[in-house]
């Protein structure tokens, strides 16, 4: 794993999800591709939204967007796939976690949950990386499931997951 993901988010998929103080909002998955998915205001409450964006200085509103993008190669035998998540308005921490997963008849998970980097910034890129050979060498498509987190200010924990949304991988030789 590796900080500075590139995610190209016209193919990327998305959710947005957010806390007003009192309860949390989560959007469905969203396409990338769709201009009108990439406008919180589109899936949440116009409350948390106009909230959010004034919640800069105090308050408890916060919203997140979790980009995932394609799977590609890294080097001959792995493959990487990066996360990007925006975050505005009072929050303490985000972070994202990924988890590889292959299409062997069904989609199963080929990696344990792997914890992407913490930081208090509004933007968190991250790379992640699964080897083709593990856990046994084998012609193999991936995809990358993730799930986005913040800290709010009052030290609420809120996830906004991209686990399922439409497969976009590739093979891994």
């Amino acid at each position: 794993m590796s900080e500075g993901a590139e995610v190209d988010q016209t193919t990327a998929e998305l959710v947005h999800f957010g806390y007003d103080g009192e309860q949390v909002y989560n959007s469905p998955v969203l396409d990338g591709a769709d201009p009108k998915a990439q406008d919180p205001a589109n899936w949440l409450p116009d409350s948390l939204v106009n909230e959010s964006q004034r919640a800069l200085a105090a308050g408890d509103s916060f919203i997140c967007t979790l980009w995932v993008g394609q799977v590609v190669a890294h080097t001959t035998g792995s493959d990487k796939g990066g996360t990007s998540q925006d975050c505005t308005g009072s929050f303490r921490t985000q972070w994202t976690n990924g988890q590889f997963a292959t299409d062997n008849g069904g989609w199963h998970r080929v990696t344990g949950s792997i914890v992407g980097p913490r930081t208090s910034k509004q933007n968190n890129d991250t790379t992640f990386y699964v080897n083709c050979k593990s856990p046994v060498p084998s012609d193999r498509k991936h995809r990358l499931e993730a799930r986005g987190y913040a800290i709010a200010k009052d030290g609420t924990e809120v996830r906004g997951d991209l686990l399922y949304g439409k497969a976009k991988s590739r093979r891994c030789l």
